[in-house]
C-alpha cells in the first residue's frame, strides 16, 4: 500500500494500481487543459448518474460490479481512454488535493513508468498501464500471418489470448516469439507494453520486454 498527498486523511491508503490511475487521470487532465478536481469528480457523478461532462469531455459508465468500475471517457465522439476505477478510489476522489499530490513530470517520470510496470492482474490493466509484468496462461493462438512493418520490413505475427483468471486479453507475437509459446502454456511477461490497438488493449514485449514459460502446456498438471 502507498500513501500520497499531504493533503489526505491520516490513515488513508490507495493500493499501487489505484495510485498509478490517479496519476494517469490527473496527467489526463493537464493534456486537455481540465480543471483537475471537476474532471475527477465526472467519474464519481458517472459512477452514480451513469454520464457525466466537463469543457467538451464525456465520461460514460460502461460496467459496475462491487468492487470496480469500467468508464470511457471521450471527446468529439472519439475515444480517449477506457479504464478500470475501483470503488475505493472512487470514493477518495473529493478528498484529492491536486496542488498537493505528487504530481511532476521531470521528476517522477521514472517513477511512474516503475509503478506502471508492477505485477498486475489482467482486470488491473486498462489505458492508465502503459507497461506491465504479468503471469498468465495462453488460450488461444491464432495461425501466424505475413505482415510489412511501416518501414517496409516483412514480419510474422500470431495473436495470442491469455488469461488469469481475473480477465483475459490478446498479446501480440512477432518473428521467433511466435515459436516460443504454446496453447496451454502459463507464461510470465516482464515489461510488457500496453497499447490501445482499435480499441482493445493488447499487450507485445516490444524493445524491452520479456517473455519466459514458467509452465509448460505438456508437463503442467
Amino acid at each position: 500500500m502507498v500513501r500520497c498527498g499531504r493533503g489526505r486523511p491520516r490513515g488513508q491508503q490507495q493500493s499501487m494500481p489505484d495510485l498509478t490511475r490517479l496519476w494517469y487521470l490527473i496527467r489526463l487532465s493537464k493534456k486537455y487543459g481540465l480543471d483537475t478536481r471537476r474532471f475527477l469528480m465526472c467519474f464519481q457523478h458517472a459512477w452514480t448518474c451513469e454520464k457525466s461532462s466537463h469543457n467538451g469531455i464525456s465520461v460514460q459508465l460502461r460496467q459496475k460490479t462491487d468492487s470496480n468500475c469500467v468508464f470511457l471517457v471521450t471527446q468529439d465522439q472519439k475515444v480517449v481512454a477506457q479504464l478500470h476505477l475501483s470503488q475505493n478510489l472512487l470514493k477518495y476522489l473529493p478528498q484529492v488535493d491536486p496542488t498537493s499530490f505528487p504530481f511532476i513530470e521531470s521528476t517522477l517520470a521514472s517513477r511512474m513508468e516503475t509503478l506502471e510496470k508492477g505485477d498486475l492482474q489482467i482486470k488491473d490493466i486498462d489505458a492508465g498501464v502503459r507497461s506491465v509484468n504479468l503471469k498468465a496462461k495462453v488460450v488461444g493462438k491464432s495461425i501466424p500471418r505475413h505482415v510489412f512493418s511501416r518501414f517496409g520490413d516483412a514480419l510474422t505475427l500470431s495473436t495470442a489470448t491469455i488469461c488469469d483468471g481475473t480477465g483475459s486479453m490478446r498479446m501480440s507475437l512477432w518473428n521467433a516469439e511466435i515459436d516460443r509459446v504454446s496453447i496451454g502454456d502459463t507464461v510470465q511477461i516482464n515489461d510488457g507494453r500496453v497499447r490501445n490497438f482499435r480499441g482493445e488493449l493488447q499487450v507485445s514485449l516490444g524493445r524491452k520486454g520479456r517473455l519466459q514459460v514458467v509452465a509448460n502446456a505438456v508437463t503442467s498438471p
